[in-house]
């Protein structure tokens, strides 16, 4: 999903990311930071806050879960985080929400199987109209990408648009044939 992602972003773009403990927001920025021409290996930033990666654009990826108080944000400097030069990819995003510009995207993966540990859903919500004519791009990415890795004797995963005309929503794993956006 992030490597379907990543060809629509340009430097200034800010995507929130936010969910379950453990339900892939790092991985989502691993293949979004591939597809982007990032070789460094992509690591949770966790404990160090902040890591920044050299692709076709450089990424910050910035993780504020540790900081526990919002004042700490601010004294991170946040607010200057926010490079026009550079793709911003924050995860807890929901905690700095007031922080985060008005034009912006939210990513948010959530575990959605009792018995099978590998269903996400992942929704995205646009925060204004450039967003939403790339997520009508994006979804035509990822049904492709979904579809190369789903298995044969399976249909393809699709993608619909969500009760909410600002969402988008897919829930699935690796070869599942339930998709909603």
């Amino acid at each position: 999903m992030g490597a379907a992602l990543a060809p629509l972003l340009v430097p200034g773009d800010v995507v929130s990311l936010s969910g379950d403990l453990g339900a892939g927001k790092t991985v989502f920025v691993q293949g979004l930071a591939a597809a982007l021409g990032v070789a460094a290996q992509v690591t949770s930033p966790t404990f160090t806050i902040v890591h920044e990666y050299q692709g076709r654009y450089t990424i910050l990826h910035v993780d504020v879960y540790r900081l526990s108080s919002f004042q700490e944000v601010l004294d991170l400097g946040f607010e200057e985080l926010l490079d026009p030069s550079a793709v911003m990819l924050v995860e807890w995003g929901e905690a700095v929400a007031p922080l985060l510009p008005r034009r912006h995207l939210t990513v948010d993966l959530r575990r959605d199987g009792i018995d099978d540990e590998d269903l996400r859903r992942v929704t995205f919500v646009p925060h204004g109209f450039d967003w939403r004519r790339k997520l009508e791009s994006m979804r035509r990415t990822a049904e492709t990408l979904l579809d190369a890795m789903s298995p044969p004797d399976l249909p393809p995963p699709t993608f619909e648009e969500g009760t909410s005309a600002h969402e988008w929503r897919h829930t699935g794993s690796g070869g599942s044939p339930t998709t909603e956006i």
